[in-house]
């Protein structure tokens, strides 16, 4: 197909002109020419676009921090929601124990006893593990040593009493468990 000179000048081609695909002539005005920009202009450039760098970091950082709060108080209000029926029956079991005179401890207990599974389930489904280390090794990282005792049925370092169970969620010790720990037993 042959291009009509005529025709070509008016769609803005000239016979002259090659197609360059990588620069437009938008881009060739924009492009300044390495001998008029001076080193203190090109200085003035580089640290106003290391400032607008910084400056976009900063706000990228705030708008973390801030997503990050957000996020944080949702999941705390779903847990403390979570845990209001539990805090309603501890309520319920402690006025019902204190307006009756014949009071039965029994009922009492088992009241109790199913608020305990109650509580023990919503940790469950949040990911809490609990720490309950009787028989196991001592483990600082993840144990807090409250006493040692002699004992002739454990290895010394052998738990063998926990005072305040442990708790864990997704790799993180929320609290260490509060443990006796067995010692040599001293020769008389």
């Amino acid at each position: 197909m042959m291009i009509d000179k005529n025709k070509s000048e008016g769609n803005g081609i000239k016979e002259n002109d090659e197609l360059n695909p990588s620069t437009t002539k938008e881009e060739e005005t924009s492009l300044p020419e390495s001998e008029d920009v001076s080193p203190e202009e090109k200085i003035k450039e580089l640290e106003d676009q290391l400032l607008r760098s910084m400056a976009e970091m900063d706000n990228i950082r705030k708008r973390s921090d801030k997503e990050r709060a957000e996020a944080y108080k949702i999941g705390a209000s779903l847990f403390i929601r979570d845990m209001l029926p539990i805090i309603d029956n501890l309520q319920r079991a402690l006025v019902s124990f204190s307006e009756e005179d014949n009071s039965n401890p029994e009922a009492f207990k088992d009241g109790i006893s199913a608020i305990t599974r109650e509580f023990s389930s919503l940790l469950e489904k949040n990911n809490v593990e609990t720490i309950n280390p009787v028989g196991e090794k001592f483990d600082p990282n993840v144990h807090e040593a409250v006493f040692e005792a002699p004992s002739d049925n454990a290895k010394p370092g052998t738990i063998i009493e926990v005072i305040e169970t442990g708790y864990i969620m997704e790799k993180r010790l929320l609290r260490p468990a509060k443990v006796g720990v067995s010692a040599k037993k001293e020769i008389e």
